[in-house]
């Protein structure tokens, strides 16, 4: 059942790195995986920017690997083949553009 629950959160506090994320149209996911989460190797139609915030990842690509830690940026590329392994409980952002939109021709 929809609900709305009116006035009992008044204030919040976005970090400013995550919110230099945020594109014009589109949106910033915080995602969490617990320790040992992988997600295989995979690709997405559009570019990610991903920060980590707590924890760390082993980020895997095509052609290299690293330990990501809090304060590290992924740029990633739409296309790139790619997994990730929480290496402990790993909380990160993920900011997405959503795929442009072909103008039919006339």
């Amino acid at each position: 059942m929809t609900q709305i629950i009116t006035g009992t959160k008044t204030e919040f506090s976005i970090d400013p790195v995550i919110l230099a994320l945020l594109p014009e149209q589109g949106c910033v996911e915080l995602q969490r995986d617990a320790a040992g989460k992988v997600h295989q190797f995979h690709t997405h139609p559009v570019d990610e920017i991903l920060v980590i915030i707590r924890g760390a990842l082993r980020f895997e690509w095509d052609g290299g690997e690293r330990i990501c830690r809090p304060g590290d940026t992924i740029l990633l590329p739409a296309g790139t083949r790619h997994q990730s392994e929480a290496l402990d409980e790993a909380i990160y952002a993920i900011a997405m553009l959503p795929p442009a939109i072909e103008s039919a021709s006339n």
